[in-house]
């Protein structure tokens, strides 16, 4: 049993993350199961220099400790995404041979063309499956001659229901509602959805806790738990944290960074306050350390502040 976080070192840690962070350690340690950090760097050219390490000292700062992590090590090291392309690789040709995926030249137009098809869906366009067909999939590649294939997984035609520890009952038509989606661009980059299910099924991980806006990629990753053979976490998907404005917080600006916190001198115990009581966690804003909050939770109690939090 195992929890884990897994921030993406493209920009400094907003309260948004941080509250998420905040979460996941209390989840993890409330249910006596160890956390696991793991940093997301696959999108190499989305990553900033310096990050991983201010992620890392930020986190320790708030008093958030882990107990294995790209600092430290593990039994299912290394815990850069960066560093585990073998692993993926080995995924994707597990995937080929049982022919659950295929290579698609559609391009971007292509895809945005069918955003206005009869198919398309409420949460946007759903690829239609243009290249699953062999022929047509050879038409496409004669009309993109220079274009390198991205692969796709072929979503058998089933729907995925599971329990949320946080939102309740969630279903997903598969072909509906998903699609047939990406597990390897034409870059060559593997995508986000195979290498999230791979490295959380490889390290053993029981318990998901993360930002609600990941929510509907979850049917996909549960399909590619199974088809690979991993064991299904739990998933927690945790409300958002928004601005005063009700929108939702961002990297990009770092006006709402800790390091920005932190260079106007403001003290751990405030900040994780600010957190705790912004998810119910606590009935007033008020300093509080980490361990101390943990001491006022039960890991039921904390779910259950948590699915007040979403109505």
């Amino acid at each position: 049993m195992s929890g884990r976080y897994a921030p993406s070192p493209s920009g400094p840690l907003h309260l948004g993350n941080l509250r998420t962070a905040l979460i996941a350690w209390l989840q993890a340690r409330l249910a006596s199961q160890p956390l696991i950090l793991r940093m997301e760097d696959l999108d190499l050219p989305r990553v900033k220099a310096g990050s991983s390490e201010q992620i890392l000292d930020d986190l320790r700062w708030l008093g958030l400790d882990w107990d294995a992590g790209p600092d430290i090590g593990g039994p299912a090291a290394p815990y850069k995404q960066s560093a585990r392309n073998r692993f993926y690789q080995q995924a994707f040709e597990r995937l080929l041979e049982g022919e659950s995926i295929y290579p698609c030249y559609c391009s971007r137009k292509d895809i945005q063309q069918a955003a206005s098809a009869p198919h398309a869906h409420e949460h946007g366009p759903i690829y239609p499956g243009t290249c699953r067909d062999p022929d047509r999939r050879t038409e496409m590649q004669r009309r993109h001659p220079n274009k390198a294939a991205a692969w796709r997984y072929q979503v058998p035609a089933r729907t995925i229901d599971f329990e949320d520890r946080v939102v309740g009952p969630v279903s997903q038509t598969l072909e509906i509602d998903v699609g047939d989606f990406v597990i390897k661009r034409a870059d060559g980059l593997f995508a986000y959805q195979l290498a999230v299910v791979v490295d959380d099924g490889m390290m053993g991980i029981t318990d998901v806790v993360r930002g609600a806006d990941l929510l509907d990629s979850t049917a996909r990753q549960i399909e590619l738990f199974e088809a690979l053979g991993y064991s299904i976490p739990n998933y927690w998907h945790v409300p958002l944290m928004v601005d005063e404005q009700g929108a939702r917080l961002s990297k990009r600006d770092g006006s709402d960074s800790l390091e920005l916190w932190r260079q106007q001198g403001k003290r751990a115990e405030a900040v994780i306050g600010l957190l705790a009581h912004s998810a119910g966690l606590i009935d007033q804003d008020c300093p509080i350390s980490a361990r101390e909050l943990l001491q006022e939770l039960t890991l039921e109690g904390l779910r259950q502040q948590l699915v007040a939090a979403t109505r």
